[in-house]
């Protein structure tokens, strides 16, 4: 008589759960090249911002390169979060009671990754058609101002001037142009040196009076 094999049934549970844990080490990958994406944006930012001193912070794909950035970083939060959110799920609360609250938001945490997926594919190229950009920034704006993140154009702009100010070393104009203070007190005087009207005048003398008297000196000094 053979044994005969237990086969172990694999039910919805086992496999959203597997989907979890599959979701999460991708990613935990999409964490890693999101950090090195961010890295490497930032540093052609800054170039951008050296080859323009004048205008790079006025610059479209200036602009464009620092949403990206906050972009990326604002889907991959939510991704985290919702993977979060699902783990709890299975850990505190009975499968089967929540089990359409699971599936769907394991869906929702899936078309996060495929988001984070296309936006791998295009970001070692930036744009360079004019309308892309426009397309692209206006679709960020949209999410962006639907988000948490919405409504920071002006920290961008603060953002960038740090940026720039860091590649550049610039400065307001008053700290460019600042001199030093001109002193409002009045020069001292110089004292008045002693006239020379009352010394002797050397060039009065004959050449061979002066060689006389020369000679006569040591004659007086025998004398004394």
């Amino acid at each position: 008589m053979g044994q005969s094999s237990s086969k172990i049934e694999v039910t919805k549970a086992d496999r959203a759960i597997l989907q979890l844990k599959l979701s999460k080490d991708e990613l935990h990958r999409y964490t890693k090249r999101t950090e090195a994406l961010v890295f490497n944006e930032r540093e052609r930012l800054k170039l951008l911002l050296r080859q323009n001193p004048k205008t790079g912070t006025k610059d479209p794909k200036s602009r464009v390169l620092l949403k990206k950035i906050h972009y990326q970083s604002h889907l991959l939060e939510q991704a985290s979060d919702q993977l979060i959110n699902l783990e709890n799920l299975v850990a505190t609360v009975e499968f089967k009671l929540v089990e359409k609250q699971f599936m769907a938001g394991l869906k929702q945490g899936n078309e996060v990754l495929k988001r984070l997926n296309n936006e791998f594919k295009g970001a070692e190229q930036l744009m360079d058609s004019v309308a892309d950009q426009i397309a692209y920034q206006e679709e960020v704006d949209q999410v962006l101002s639907s988000s948490v993140v919405g409504g920071f154009e002006e920290e961008l702009d603060r953002e960038l001037s740090q940026l720039d100010k860091e590649v550049n070393g610039t400065g307001t104009k008053e700290e460019e142009l600042k001199l030093p203070d001109v002193p409002l007190e009045q020069p001292q005087t110089i004292p008045d040196l002693p006239s020379t009207e009352e010394l002797p005048s050397l060039s009065s003398q004959d050449p061979q009076e002066r060689q006389g008297n020369r000679a006569r000196r040591p004659e007086a000094a025998l004398a004394e």
